[in-house]
């Protein structure tokens, strides 16, 4: 069941292929992440759905096609599409095709590395002429007589960016008469400031916002991948000169940019966009965390007047508000502050009689929903129902909105695979829900899924403390055995949104419980920030509480083959802790690159993690506001882990507790985990060797470990054939401790 549930393609993104004032029919592509087993490959897909505004006809759904290519883009008018195509160390293109025809197409494979697709430092955009794209990729290692340059040391920006040293935006400008150039920007910042996430100004192709990675006082690159406390900031990037329009021929033309800081330093800010508040005003727009401390925060949502960015230097408030700011507690309303992905949709706004808008996606409680913030007063509207009356608890994203009234959006459950709808603002404000599409399954999954039942309950006696319950319904009074499944992070969340493992584990005869402790985001800063400092204490307080109260209200059981345990990164550093604290509780566990060692960082693309968490001081921050320049100043330089430092973080560490462990353990690590060092997961497996072996009951079943290492899999596992045998290993290794009742 697992790998036909893996199999169903997940909607990524979206855009809306027609203008908001097209007459006729409205045409959305919609692109899909799919995974193939049979090819041990994730593909991409994309099918059209055409509707019209009879909400009463039937959409057309157009068959699935392969997308081959690394990013594409609808220009805002509609009229043209820009195509970065080529594989990784492969030929590279830019394509710019026009009412099917292509326009202008250029080679740029001896220009620059890999084109950047990514959501850290991906750019893709139209200049408003719409003869002018930019673009983020790798840029070239410059030519030079030093000897010991290749060998020389270029940090990467870690887990899941392997790789990627030196992003530089590009800027490809075509003509009517077939003249076309490349430009490079020169940012002068070597090892200062990296760019990415640009965007064009609306007011004048020489213009360009971006979010800008500072380098840490001792060269680092801190890992940006799940934290958003990094030294980055929102600058202005304006052109000294024109863009080229002179045929290339040797390479990018370089051209020299003016660079202006628009974010303080005691932020750490990303993903600006271009508000459009009405024909005349515009506004940028970014997220912005707290810089150091916990790895994911309370966003705020800033906005600045760019209306007039070409005529003169904007003007930053040295006080600048933000238009959502954090929120400590849960409002009357329930609305917990904003937890939305790294970056804000590509196209954000909404535009009515009633004002300008931006929808967003964001964690609320164990939800994901999407919601919709006035521009003028950042008045806050959660547009998706708390509870649908079909039962469904579903979390929500948004794929596309066309500007106006149109947004596209998709919502999943664990007994949903996805279904992607339309949203129509009236001109009241009202929205109304419009299903486009569903995925057509066999009889025998859509019966199977039917048989799912999803309820969020909340933990008595720790304020705030929830866990989702998935299981299958059964006819009997048997209760099943319970899987415990705490997330990592430790500010990561689990949602209601699908997931193949969880709903097939589930359909395996297992009831899943996936606690959202303490630190967990959508539940208001206070809750979140609690946990900084008690990591292997609250949070494992909050999880083993959990536990028992599903056994109070007779959804689990405790006893032999009843209870089981499992976590990937914090969420394997809680499970360790959990079997190491309460060693007779769970019956077998398994454990996902798990962090056992506080103090071993010497790998991590996130040593500040290693400090933060545990209330340890770990200075981060970027350059000041208005800055022109890349210099980095900071009064304090990055601990080193000293004889009382690792004394604390171990005592605060599962591995201290080793010696209490007596159950199953298995192991899954990834030999290219930039975040965890595999040596952790790997020596706790040797640790947990030893004293089994001390032990001399060969024949005693509870007392195993076994390890699968994966070669080339990083952080996620989430390869297409190592996440299968994860999940097949999981279902053995607790079927057996579930039949043996160990």
């Amino acid at each position: 069941m697992y790998t036909q549930l893996a199999e169903i393609p997940l909607p990524t993104s979206a855009h809306f292929v027609t203008p908001p004032d097209h007459q006729g029919s409205t045409i959305v592509e919609v692109s899909y992440s799919l995974r193939d087993h049979v090819r041990n490959a994730k593909r991409t897909v994309s099918k059209s759905i055409i509707f019209s505004s009879d909400a009463t006809s039937v959409p057309t759904v157009t068959p699935y096609q392969e997308i081959d290519l690394v990013a594409q883009l609808l220009s805002p008018s509609k009229k043209r599409r820009v195509v970065l195509r080529g594989k990784t160390g492969g030929s590279r293109f830019v394509e710019i095709w026009s009412s099917g025809v292509l326009e202008a197409s250029l080679d740029v494979t001896n220009y620059h590395g890999d084109f950047y697709a990514d959501e850290y430092l991906g750019s893709l955009a139209f200049a408003p002429s719409e003869r002018t794209v930019l673009y983020t990729a790798e840029e070239k290692v410059p030519e030079t007589d030093d000897p010991f340059e290749k060998f020389r040391f270029r940090p990467d920006f870690g887990e899941g960016l392997t790789g990627k040293r030196r992003p530089a935006i590009f800027l490809f400008s075509w003509q009517s008469d077939g003249e076309k150039s490349l430009a490079q920007l020169n940012t002068g910042n070597e090892d200062g400031v990296k760019f990415g996430q640009a965007i064009f100004s609306p007011n004048s192709e020489r213009i360009i916002y971006a979010t800008g990675y500072e380098f840490a006082v001792d060269g680092r690159i801190l890992g940006p991948k799940g934290c958003y406390n990094r030294p980055t900031g929102i600058w202005q990037l304006r052109l000294s000169d024109p863009v080229p329009r002179e045929e290339t021929k040797k390479g990018p033309t370089r051209v020299v940019v003016r660079l202006q800081k628009l974010s303080p330093g005691h932020l750490s800010c990303r993903s600006p966009r271009a508000l459009h508040r009405d024909d005349r005003n515009t506004s940028l727009i970014w997220l912005a965390d707290k810089s150091g401390g916990a790895h994911l925060g309370t966003s705020s949502l800033f906005s600045l007047d760019i209306t007039s960015d070409l005529s003169a230097d904007l003007q930053v408030p040295s006080q600048h508000e933000p238009l959502v700011g954090v929120v400590n507690t849960p409002q009357h309303d329930g609305f917990p502050g904003l937890y939305p992905p790294y970056n804000l949709p590509t196209s954000l706004s909404v535009l009515s009689d009633k004002g300008s808008n931006i929808v967003l996606q964001s964690s609320w409680g164990s939800r994901s929903t999407i919601l919709r913030v006035s521009a003028d007063d950042g008045k806050v509207t959660n547009l998706t129902p708390l509870s649908e009356d079909d039962g469904n608890l579903y979390s929500w994203s948004i794929l596309a909105a066309n500007g106006f009234e149109q947004i596209i959006c998709s919502r999943s459950s664990p007994s949903s695979p996805y279904e992607i709808l339309l949203g129509q603002f009236g001109t009241d404000g009202s929205l109304f829900w419009r299903s486009l599409d569903k995925p057509v399954l066999p009889d025998s999954i859509n019966n199977a899924l039917a048989t799912i039942t999803t309820r969020i309950v909340s933990v008595p006696g720790r304020p705030l403390v929830e866990t989702i319950v998935i299981q299958r319904k059964i006819s009997s009074n048997t209760v099943p055995p319970c899987i415990t499944s705490p997330h990592g992070g430790p500010h990561g969340v689990t949602t209601t949104g699908f997931s193949p493992t969880t709903t097939a584990l589930a359909l395996e005869g297992y009831t899943l419980s996936l606690p959202n402790y303490t630190g967990s985001p959508g539940f208001g800063d206070a809750f979140l920030q609690g946990l900084v400092g008690r990591c292997g204490e609250l949070d494992v307080q909050d999880c083993i509480a959990s536990a028992r109260h599903l056994i109070s209200i007779g959804i689990s059981k405790e006893g032999p083959g009843m209870q089981l345990i499992t976590g990937g990164s914090h969420g394997g550093f809680l499970t360790a802790h959990l079997i190491g604290q309460f060693p007779t509780f769970f019956s077998a566990a398994i454990m996902r690159n798990p962090v056992i060692s506080v103090g071993e960082i010497s790998t991590s693309d996130i040593r500040d993690w290693y400090f933060s968490e545990f209330a340890l001081p770990y200075p981060i921050s970027s350059s000041p506001l208005n800055a022109s320049s890349s210099t980095i100043t900071s009064d304090n330089i990055p601990p080193l882990v000293t004889p009382d430092t690792y004394k604390a973080l171990y005592q605060a560490s599962p591995i201290s507790l080793v010696d209490n462990v007596c159950i199953p353990v298995l192991l899954l690590v990834g030999a290219s985990d930039r975040r965890v060092a595999p040596t952790q997961g790997i020596d706790y497996y040797h640790a947990l060797k030893a004293r089994y072996s001390l032990k001399n009951r060969e024949d005693d079943m509870k007392l195993k470990v076994d390890m699968l290492i994966f070669e080339g899999e990083s952080h996620p596992l989430d390869g297409v054939e190592a996440a299968k045998a994860s999940f097949e290993a999981t279902k053995k290794w607790f079927g057996d401790a579930a039949a043996h009742g160990l």
